[in-house]
This record gives C-alpha cells, structure tokens and sequence, in this order.
C-alpha cells in the first residue's frame, strides 16, 4: 500500500471513529456470499419484500460475489449498542438505524471524494430513510425509491455472510437472544451492526 493510500484510509478509520464506530481492512477475497443468507431474508425475516433495501430488490448472493471481484479491498465496521432507546415493538432504535445509515452514506461521499472511485457501502438494518417504503405497496417498483441516492442494501440482504467475515478479522458475534414482554421482545444484550465499505 503507497503513503497516499495509507493516509486515505486513515481518514477514512478517523471518519468512522469519529462517529463512534470501529473498522479494519480487509482483502475483498475474503468476504463470503451465500444462498443461505438470503434464505434466512426470505423465511427468518417479518422485513422481507418491505423494503427496498431487502430482498427481492436486493442483488443475489451470485451478483454480489460478481461485485466483489472489482474490489482488492474493503473495511469491515461495526458500532455496538444503541445510540436510541429500542422499544418492545424495535429491537433497534430509529435513531440508531438513522446513525448507521447516515454514517455509511457520508462515508461512502468521503472515500469517493478521495479517489476510491468505485467505492460501494452495504449498510446495516433495514431502510430508514423513509416512514413509509413503497415496497409495501402493489405493483411496487425499485424505481419508486425516493432515496436512491442513499439508500443501500445490508450485507445481509445482498447475501454476504456476516459472521464469516467477523470471523476473518477476530471479531466475535453473538448470537442475540431476546425475551418477550408484553407488547413484543427486548433484546438481552445490545445489538452489534456490521457494516462494509468497498474500496477501490
């Protein structure tokens, strides 16, 4: 890696610690898609279908992994906790899905505004951006988006396995279990979200 990237992807790490995330390098080779992660949106999943940033509208497994061979490089992010207060009715707070999503949208600006002209994010939690998606609506059309601009997919719902690239850089992931009260479930432990910018 030359001194003038070094120092690119430093601000790129000051820009995400800044707004109180971590991130590491990773070789884009070692990131994993899977049909079973899609399944899991498909049969696992009440957001399937509800927003433009799930599956169906989502690429497959098979188109991100032909993504990925554009790329040399990505960083792995992740923010634990929440930054909101997460209700019965949302495991994770709108403010928190708002964070992440707006965190990634300016990264995305940054890293592009650097010279990592390909650059691509996949975001974490399902779209935000709007109270009510048109994906819920008949006939809908990915089109219909009214925050195309920023609005991007989770790793999950492009069918990149999570856990396998935590694993890669040691990072661990529990697996989050909840309890269920009266008007719906609470998480027993915060929510770690996992987050990748592309890079080239």
């Amino acid at each position: 890696m030359s001194t003038d990237e070094s120092g690119r992807i430093t601000a790129l790490l000051d820009f995400i610690k800044e707004k109180g995330g971590e991130a590491v390098l990773i070789p884009a080779q070692d990131i994993v898609t899977a049909e079973w992660v899609r399944q899991k949106c498909l049969f696992g999943c009440n957001g399937f279908g509800r927003r433009f940033s799930c599956p169906p509208y989502t690429p497959t497994p098979a188109e991100t992994r032909e993504v990925l061979k554009d790329y040399k490089t990505a960083l792995l992010i992740r923010f634990r906790g929440d930054i909101g207060e997460p209700s019965p009715e949302r495991l994770v707070s709108r403010e928190m899905t708002r964070h992440v999503q707006q965190v990634m949208f300016e990264l995305e600006q940054l890293a592009f505004s650097l010279g990592f002209y390909k650059t691509l994010g996949y975001t974490g939690h399902q779209c935000g951006w709007c109270a009510h998606c048109p994906a819920k609506d008949d006939g809908a059309k990915i089109t219909d988006c009214r925050n195309r601009r920023k609005m991007r997919p989770s790793m999950e719902a492009a069918g990149i396995d999570v856990y396998a690239a935590c694993a890669s850089v040691g990072w661990d992931l529990d697996i989050l279990t909840c309890t269920k009260v009266e008007d719906g479930y609470v998480l027993d432990s915060p929510m770690t979200t996992v987050m990748l910018l592309l890079l080239e």
